[in-house]
């Protein structure tokens, strides 16, 4: 799920080839649909997938909607913008810098929790 910090706060995301946070983009199922980036001619960058997706450790807590990302390339695992994407994601990291905890663990803990499909 994203979590947004007030500073850019970039994952390890390259450095670990990993595309979790974008592929697909997951959100809590109450998020704004202004909120959704857009691209230079206002179109909105992601696309919403159908059903919810909840983390096999919080099934009975957590709903969250997905997205597919257009900046999102799936051959190279990739933002093909990286470097002029929107606030949301630069502001957005699967790492809590005050964890005691590695990068590692935090990002294994994440990346390992299976995400259910929940249809509607």
């Amino acid at each position: 799920m994203i979590k947004e910090s007030i500073e850019n706060n970039p994952g390890p995301c390259i450095e670990k080839k990993c595309s979790y946070c974008c592929n697909p983009v997951k959100v809590d199922r109450f998020f704004p649909e202004e909120k959704i980036p857009t691209n230079e001619k206002g179109e909105k960058i992601w696309k919403q997938r159908k059903g919810l997706l909840a983390p096999e450790s919080q099934i009975d807590r957590v709903r969250l909607k997905s997205y597919d990302c257009t900046n999102f390339d799936s051959l190279t695992g990739k933002c093909c913008d990286y470097e002029n994407r929107p606030d949301i994601c630069k502001h957005t990291s699967c790492i809590d810098k005050k964890s005691e905890k590695s990068v590692d663990e935090q990002h294994k803990k994440l990346t390992d929790d299976k995400l259910i499909e929940i249809k509607l």
